[in-house]
């Protein structure tokens, strides 16, 4: 009576969209000048890069780049962080 449900996989342009989303949050946290925003803005970012790296380590083929990327990203985030005295 009802078709099945399938997992959706997300299409390259799903994928070129989540990989953007964590860039664009961590860009707002790294030009935040408001200390009573950045806290909020590192936090947004991680979960950015933290629902990115999940879906990397799914299909992790030519994404070294990009770890590296994230590597660096959660670096500097965690350096923000510290100043934003959490």
């Amino acid at each position: 009576m009802f078709a099945p449900i399938t997992p959706r996989t997300k299409s390259p342009s799903t994928k070129h969209k989540v990989k953007q989303d964590w860039e664009k949050l961590y860009r707002a946290a790294i030009i935040e000048s408001d200390r009573s925003k950045l806290l909020q803005r590192v936090k947004d970012a991680e979960a950015g890069i933290l629902e990115r790296s999940r879906s990397l380590s799914k299909s992790p083929a030519n994404s070294e780049r990009e770890q590296e990327a994230i590597t660096r990203a959660l670096y500097i985030l965690s350096l923000l962080r510290a100043k934003a005295g959490d």
